[in-house]
């Protein structure tokens, strides 16, 4: 896995606005029911004429749905969801993975199949033609993994893959956890904060869903200074001009410590 190519993953996430407005629960978010649909964290009044807030946390809209971001959580796996996976425990028929959810969910060996273009066949009279190699991947308790979600519901453990663009072992590295609630701020509207943190750290870094991220640096110096200004949008996540504050925070870090 390139570490250039995972500096785009944060456009998952960028299809949802934030308004940064802080409700509470029963507080009514808008009585256009017409042209708005309640979405998560929300619920429509015995009448069907007003949206309203279930919980504390911040109000978004993502297309024509209105919902509720809560300002702390438990991650709640979605199929499509690329999150960062820990191996703990193994067997011949699956992996047992810590996805940071309620459940532990699962990594069948059918689930981690790469395949390769081999060489083409000394037998081949056919133009172009080559054989395709396929081998099941091999992972150790210990081993964090890029993933995405095949499935996830009630009655079952969420359900892995390894298999597809970005997926995979991640060697190296720092991976850190913060509220998977917050995962939007550190990404910021348009990857505008995500950008301002690769840029001004020179680190890599990879965003998921379950609240744990990825980072890497050339300087350790520049990663201790990228965690801590993540923890401080963590800390910060519901309050305005954040990405801002969270720039001159670093440049003013850099002179204390001596990293420009």
């Amino acid at each position: 896995m390139e570490e250039e190519e995972l500096t785009h993953e944060e456009d998952d996430f960028e299809a949802e606005e934030t308004t940064r407005e802080l409700v509470v629960p029963g507080e009514v978010l808008t009585e256009d029911t017409k042209n708005f649909i309640p979405g998560r964290g929300t619920m429509l009044n015995r009448d069907k004429t007003k949206i309203m807030s279930l919980m504390l946390g911040l109000k978004s809209i993502k297309r024509n749905f209105i919902n509720v971001i809560p300002l702390k959580g438990i991650y709640t796996p979605q199929p499509g969801d690329k999150v960062i996976a820990i191996v703990v425990d193994k067997n011949p028929v699956k992996y047992k993975c810590d996805i940071n959810a309620k459940d532990f969910a699962q990594l069948k060996p059918r689930n981690t199949i790469k395949r390769e273009r081999g060489r083409m066949d000394r037998n081949s009279r056919g133009r172009g033609d080559s054989r395709e190699d396929s081998s099941t991947e091999r992972f150790a308790i210990g081993d964090a993994l890029i993933v995405k979600i095949l499935s996830a519901d009630r009655l079952n453990k969420p359900e892995l893959t390894t298999v597809g663009k970005y997926l995979g072992q991640k060697n190296g590295g720092i991976i850190i956890s913060i509220d998977p609630p917050k995962i939007p701020r550190v990404i910021g509207r348009s990857g505008s904060m995500i950008k301002m943190l690769k840029t001004l750290t020179n680190c890599n870094i990879f965003v998921t869903q379950n609240g744990r991220i990825w980072i890497r640096g050339d300087n350790i110096a520049y990663e201790r200074l990228l965690i801590d200004a993540i923890y401080k949008i963590e800390r910060e996540a519901h309050t305005s001009g954040l990405t801002d504050r969270v720039q001159a925070y670093i440049e003013n870090e850099k002179i204390k410590r001596g990293i420009n």
